[in-house]
């Protein structure tokens, strides 16, 4: 997912494997969208690197637009073919995925019709479509307790499995060796971004509660997820110092004292989310009632039953 350049590093492989042209798609290689919702590098950017860089790299580029089908012309054309009389229509992902779940009709012209059966076949109409809860916030903010506040409240009305993928429980089971390092947290992150993804393609439920202190990591994490599903980033945005009082290990006392380097909002930054699904202080109002907040989200976004 490095874009550009990784696109002309994926060139150079196959000149060395003996290929004379290299296909390059649209937003090849790219990671999808950025913190902010945008497109983290621009749908041709890595065709303009590599046709700059394909005399050099001794391998002709060829580039592929976007392809969208012309009702007009009952065809399919690339996009830069396409002319202002064109009656140009698209299905993006998203859409078919909401098609299937609803059993809306889905285009003649987008597919064949054993495909489709396939497609259905494959996703049910209605059946329960996979999220994944992401809390982020500092050491003690609360993120675990008010996730585990929520499983409660949920299974109360729903039989629903939900799978827990708590920060320091995954550090034991799943990133066992990972340091505190830029790198190691982001490969933490990653790692609890691919099996919530994975619980999420299958339909199913992942509440994830690490600290998650860099935005780039969390962009990552939602690109993972909402392949299959849903993203909620619940941002515990707690204060440093109710974080400290609540610290019944004495690790901020540590860090402050340098006997605990790169400890998240002491010697190490946290990244605040700028748009989460939901910002809520840990220390507002009680985890119960948190809680309810969280859930009155996804109800209004059809997640869970109203």
């Amino acid at each position: 997912m490095g874009g550009p350049r990784e696109a002309l590093w994926h060139a150079i492989i196959r000149k060395n494997y003996g290929a004379s042209h290299f296909i390059v798609g649209r937003d090849h290689a790219g990671p999808g969208k950025d913190a902010n919702g945008q497109p983290f590098y621009g749908p041709y950017e890595a065709q303009a690197l590599l046709e700059q860089h394909q005399g050099e790299l001794g391998i002709h580029i060829v580039p592929f637009p976007a392809m969208v089908y012309a009702a007009n012309r009952d065809t399919y054309l690339p996009s830069n073919e396409v002319t202002a009389s064109d009656d140009v229509r698209d299905v993006s992902g998203t859409q078919l995925r909401q098609f299937l779940h609803d059993g809306a009709e889905i285009p003649a012209w987008f597919s064949f019709p054993n495909v489709v059966k396939i497609l259905r076949e494959r996703h049910p109409v209605h059946a329960p479509r996979g999220f994944a809860l992401f809390f982020t916030g500092l050491s003690g903010s609360g993120k675990s307790t008010i996730a585990q506040a929520v499983i409660a409240q949920w299974l109360e009305h729903s039989s629903r499995a939900v799978t827990v993928l708590d920060g320091d429980e995954v550090r034991k089971h799943l990133s066992r060796g990972l340091g505190f390092s830029r790198e190691d947290r982001a490969a933490n992150v990653t790692r609890i971004a691919y099996v919530a993804s994975e619980i999420v393609r299958h339909g199913g439920i992942a509440i994830c509660a690490p600290i998650a202190p860099y935005a780039n990591d969390r962009a990552e994490a939602r690109a993972l997820v909402e392949a299959h599903g849903d993203f909620i980033e619940i941002h515990v945005a707690t204060s440093l110092e109710v974080c400290e009082s609540r610290d019944r290990k004495g690790l901020y006392a540590q860090a402050r004292a340098g006997t605990i380097s790169q400890f998240t909002g002491i010697s190490d930054p946290y990244e605040v989310p700028e748009h989460p699904e939901l910002r809520l202080d840990g220390s507002a109002a009680e985890p119960v009632a948190l809680a309810q907040q969280i859930l009155a989200l996804l109800r209004s976004r059809g997640l869970i039953d109203a």
